[in-house]
């Protein structure tokens, strides 16, 4: 009652509980972020796409040559090299590049956007929309994945997500100034995947400022000059890269980019890598939105089932919509037709839309009503259940040790207990139970689900993804001493592979690996798969001599690794 005074709050007393609001969202935020990201950094590398990219950065250590480093085969890197030199920054205390030194980067990206987003959207919507969005955002398949996994589509997408929305900011400013934090997101985007990340987001930015203002040809000629000074010092600071790397290596890394940058876009490329049709990018998005793409479809039938969808309906909602709102949906719209068009397409290529498209549902929940309130509630029970009972079946069945298998998953299940996996797991578990204070974690519907996407993916990577992935993991058998003392590395300045290539070997050895040709001399050594033995007999070398062999953890037998000797 000391609060009220004619019926009504004191403002200061209002803008003290709305700050504190904000800033429990805030922390919530990092938290969750910090959680979904750093327990999974240590994993072992099961892709190629990782260890290809840790790769450079190893090679940018040892060499010393943070231009254009040797990839794998001697080849040009295939992106630009930002994402390396945060690697390689975070390898240097350490001495060497590992798992979590190759993975900060993409890390730390998501945690520092995460705090920033929501903080841009508090200012401007509810608290709870922001807490709302941010966390669709984390706890989204395609996002989280991102997350924890050391590529270079991470890092552009909150550079870009991230520029697009300092533009915006600019723009509400009334253009007052340079938009230097915007032009330098855009230098980072650029120096991360080429000029796609240069030229997206200021085309983005663009379009938004043509369909929203007079559309005259002042307007027009004003929109364009704003891009050309906005783009001028990006270019200027990335083409320094560019003009030391074509110094560095020469022609082959102008045909490099122009292969990774041109022909790509223009689906000319020899090889036509990811090849899909326009529909799988229409498929990948509802995979990686899971499993937030149930709530959304559900609500967004049982809302088309009582209104139907005309145009005159669409454009009264465009009407009525919020300048951030037509901003979002312009952003998300262009990202992904954008990349619908060349024929190579990968779900990681609209990552940048994520942002935007969370921004989008989470202002729909007010308007989908009570049905999805509890739809989230049952998908939150659904995911505590499965996480704490898939923990408890793993435990219980590693330590019963029933097969040989459940022994091997038992020694590296208790192995992965360390004190830092047991206290995140029995944190996440408090959280999603709510024994912390609701008032922390704002706990309705929405963010009750998010935060317990979040814990749960936590507590089943921690509790059961982890054993898994050290049986998986090729790390095993490429540090062990037999191997080492079969190869004879200290005379071994080359290793080879033959069929496909072996970035998590050359990683692991620390060795640079070359593609194997007809010619090999005698004693070199060659890793290549089961199922490709008797095509590099006949094709590079009939006589070799076996020195060892390794199973590819679960895949089939065909695809086991072995290691033979050209004799």
């Amino acid at each position: 009652m000391d609060l009220l005074q004619g019926g009504g709050l004191y403002p200061g007393s209002m803008k003290i509980m709305i700050r504190g609001e904000r800033e429990r969202g805030l922390v919530c935020v990092i938290v969750l972020a910090v959680l979904l990201t750093l327990p999974w950094l240590g994993r072992p590398f099961q892709s190629r796409g990782e260890p290809r990219e840790a790769l450079v950065a190893q090679s940018m250590v040892t060499n010393s040559n943070w231009i254009s480093p040797p990839a794998y085969n001697g080849a040009v890197p295939s992106k630009p090299p930002f994402n390396h030199w945060l690697i390689s920054l975070a390898s240097l205390p350490g001495g060497e590049v590992t798992e979590v030194t190759s993975r900060l980067p993409s890390a730390f990206a998501v945690i520092l956007f995460a705090g920033a987003f929501y903080l841009f959207l508090a200012r401007r919507t509810s608290t709870d929309s922001a807490l709302l969005a941010s966390l669709i955002v984390l706890s989204s398949f395609e996002w989280f994945r991102g997350a924890v996994t050391c590529r270079v589509d991470t890092l552009l997408s909150t550079s870009m997500a991230g520029a697009l929305l300092a533009l915006f900011a600019w723009r509400e400013r009334g253009r007052a100034g340079f938009p230097w934090l915007a032009a330098c997101l855009i230098s980072c985007a650029g120096l991360t995947k080429g000029p796609v990340g240069i030229a997206l987001p200021l085309t983005i930015f663009s379009l938004f400022e043509f369909v929203t203002g007079d559309r005259g040809i002042r307007h027009v000629i004003s929109i364009a000059v704003r891009a050309v000074l906005i783009a001028a010092p990006v270019i200027c600071v990335v083409s320094l890269w560019y003009v030391a790397g074509y110094l560095q290596r020469g022609d082959v890394f102008l045909e490099k980019i122009y292969y990774e940058n041109f022909q790509r876009l223009t689906s000319s490329m020899v090889d036509e890598p990811h090849k899909h049709a326009a529909p799988y990018m229409f498929l990948m998005l509802a995979l990686g939105l899971l499993p937030w793409t149930i709530v959304w479809i559900t609500a967004a039938a049982r809302s088309l089932t009582k209104k139907s969808l005309r145009l005159s309906t669409l454009k009264k909602v465009w009407s009525q919509a919020t300048d951030l709102q037509r901003f979002s949906f312009i952003a998300a719209a262009f990202i992904f037709v954008f990349f619908c068009i060349p024929s190579s397409k990968r779900s990681v290529y609209i990552m940048p839309a994520y942002p935007f498209l969370a921004i989008l549902a989470a202002e729909s929940v007010s308007v989908w009503g009570p049905c999805t309130g509890r739809l989230m509630t049952v998908l939150a029970r659904v995911i505590l259940s499965f996480s704490i009972g898939s923990v408890c079946l793993v435990g219980v069945a590693s330590v019963a040790g029933v097969t040989p298998e459940a022994s091997k998953i038992a020694s590296a299940f208790l192995e992965s207990l360390s004190w830092w996996s047991v206290s995140i797991v029995i944190l996440c578990s408090l959280i999603v139970l709510r024994a912390i204070p609701r008032a922390f974690l704002i706990g309705k519907p929405p963010q009750r689900l998010a935060v317990a996407l979040v814990a749960g993916v936590v507590i089943t990577g921690i509790g059961v993804a982890e054993p898994v992935f050290r049986q998986l993991s090729p790390k095993s058998w490429a540090s062990s001493g037999d191997l080492a003392s079969a190869l004879n590395l200290s005379q071994r300045e080359k290793l080879y592979s033959f069929g496909s290539e072996a970035y998590s070997s050359s990683f692991y050895l620390k060795k640079p690996f070359f593609s194997a040709t007809p010619g090999l001399p005698s004693g070199s050594v060659v890793f290549v798969e089961q199922r490709n033995l008797n095509r590099f007999k006949e094709e590079v070398a009939p006589h070799v001599r076996e020195i060892a062999r390794f199973s590819n953890g679960l895949e089939p037998s065909k695809k086991d690794l072995v290691v033979v000797e050209v004799l």
